[in-house]
């Protein structure tokens, strides 16, 4: 990835500076941010001063998928291996993980009495399982975070309104 400053005003603003991402030999996709999926568009690599070359930051790809031999609803202790970069900082640590549904993601805890849930992931994201102690197994009905929304109570009667439904087509 490289970053320039445009010279031609005809083809975006003079003087302001783009990521540049190549397109061919003479060709670059011109971008405010630095992802080539939110280009402005493709432009002759002339019409940019190059100023330097962007260095990247290389994260390691995603681990391969694999079974894991886990219980739904179980409570298990399990090490975050990978994860997106822009939450590195949840990477390496233990979570309180609990596998839902088909089995392939785990919502994942900061604490052994599951409150402030931190997501869900998919369970190859994880390793080194261990069943949690003095946890109870959660019933398929029961959730976790119990968050009911409270129901408005009005002591007043509605008023009889005649409503038409209106339709647009």
């Amino acid at each position: 990835m490289l970053q320039g400053t445009c010279i031609d005003s005809d083809v975006l603003g003079a003087g302001e500076t783009f990521y540049l991402f190549p397109a061919g030999t003479d060709y670059v996709y011109a971008s405010r941010f630095p992802r080539k999926s939110a280009h402005t568009g493709c432009f002759p690599i002339d019409r940019f001063k190059v100023k330097e070359e962007v260095k990247t930051s290389e994260w390691p790809p995603e681990p391969p998928k694999r079974a894991v031999g886990i219980e739904l609803n179980e409570v298990y202790v399990a090490k975050l291996v990978w994860c997106w970069e822009a939450s590195k900082d949840r990477c390496d640590r233990e979570y309180y993980v609990i596998a839902r549904g088909s089995g392939s993601h785990v919502d994942y805890y900061p604490n052994p009495e599951l409150e402030g849930l931190l997501g869900s992931l998919p369970v190859h994201w994880f390793e080194n399982f261990r069943l949690a102690e003095n946890l109870h197994a959660i019933e398929s009905g029961e959730t976790a975070t119990e968050l009911i929304p409270e129901v408005a109570i009005f002591h007043e009667e509605e008023s009889l309104q005649f409503i038409e439904q209106l339709s647009l087509f």
